[in-house]
């Protein structure tokens, strides 16, 4: 089964991480781009231009639907603020033991329900709050279900020209286009409302498989204006004073 690593950069916001592909350089390796300047030795580079979208969505394209432009049978998706730590194949190779599914992904290393999800996007500037409170809304009245289960949108395992699977990844760029450019919102409940069988990774360990520490995420600049920080700064001092009654 043939084997492609990939990942993107859009814009200037971040910088690009030389280490996305790990010391792996035994299967082919593409990064998506808008710009004209990046460069990393051994990686292919597409230039994809923006064509209207902002950086985020621009850089989703690619993300949720590579069976536009990779020929390959199976993909991993790594988000430039990865490392990746183990081989390529061995990850390939442990997925597809675990079962015959197309889609696999870890579990969300806090959360399980996608309306927590949208609250830590909202209180942390991650996106527009009325988006993510129309989402909310929209889920509830949908009646989609509470701790349904939650990825980690920076890594994926995918037969991406699976026809379930490539259909699902029209769809859910449809729903980043449309709605709120957090893919890891949508996917749980396009997940739900598709039937889309997908799994968890269950055989190999997330820490020993990717790293997420290219960028401090507290030192991140919100696009949007944070939420209820006056609520945030109450929960950090509940969970201080209970660590130290524990202690």
């Amino acid at each position: 089964m043939s084997l492609v690593v990939y990942s993107a950069l859009y814009g200037t916001r971040e910088p690009l991480n030389p280490e996305v592909f790990g010391p792996f350089a035994d299967v082919r390796r593409v990064l998506f781009t808008d710009r004209t300047d990046l460069r990393l030795p051994g990686v292919e580079v597409i230039h994809d231009p923006l064509d209207g979208l902002d950086p985020a969505r621009a850089s989703r394209r690619a993300k949720l639907m590579p069976h536009r432009w990779l020929a390959e049978d199976w993909s991993i998706w790594l988000d430039n603020k990865s490392r990746l730590k183990r081989d390529p194949e061995a990850i390939l190779a442990a997925v597809r033991a675990q079962s015959d599914a197309a889609f696999f992904a870890f579990p969300h290393f806090a959360r399980d329900c996608v309306y927590h999800e949208l609250q830590t996007c909202w209180e942390n500037g991650l996106d527009d709050f009325r988006v993510l409170k129309e989402r909310q809304r929209t889920y509830r009245a949908e009646g989609m279900p509470t701790h349904s289960g939650l990825i980690e949108g920076h890594f994926i395992v995918r037969r991406h020209h699976d026809p379930e699977v490539s259909r699902f990844g029209e769809r859910w760029f449809e729903q980043v286009l449309r709605h709120s450019r957090r893919d890891q919102i949508s996917f749980p409940y396009l997940a739900w409302r598709l039937g889309l069988r997908y799994e968890f990774i269950r055989g190999l360990d997330w820490k020993d498989t990717v790293a997420f520490d290219h960028v401090d995420r507290r030192d991140r600049i919100p696009e949007f204006p944070r939420r209820h920080l006056a609520y945030q700064a109450a929960r950090r001092l509940w969970h201080q004073v209970g660590g130290r009654r524990r202690t």
